[in-house]
């Protein structure tokens, strides 16, 4: 398919089904912008990357590899809850 302008170039993606045009969005999306998805939140309900959630689950394995985490009976504890009910 030959492109002489822009105008065509918009012509031919307006004449795209739906679905069609909502992957070509979503490539173009993920090309210019590969590391700006919306991929998780926090508790807190602060949105996380791609780069941000690998970041946090790396910090997460190495504190638990330094030690620095909690067993489940301490922190059903710490949360009020019943050992056993977990």
């Amino acid at each position: 398919m030959k492109y002489e302008s822009l105008e065509n170039i918009y012509r031919e993606i307006t004449l795209l089904p739906n679905i069609e045009r909502d992957k070509l969005y979503h490539r173009i999306k993920r090309n210019f912008y590969p590391n700006k998805e919306i991929v998780a939140y926090t508790t807190n309900g602060e949105s996380l990357t791609i780069e941000q959630y690998r970041k946090r689950v790396n910090a997460g394995i190495e504190q638990c590899m330094r030690g620095e985490s909690i067993g489940l009976e301490e922190l059903s504890k710490e949360l009020g809850y019943r050992y056993a009910d977990l």
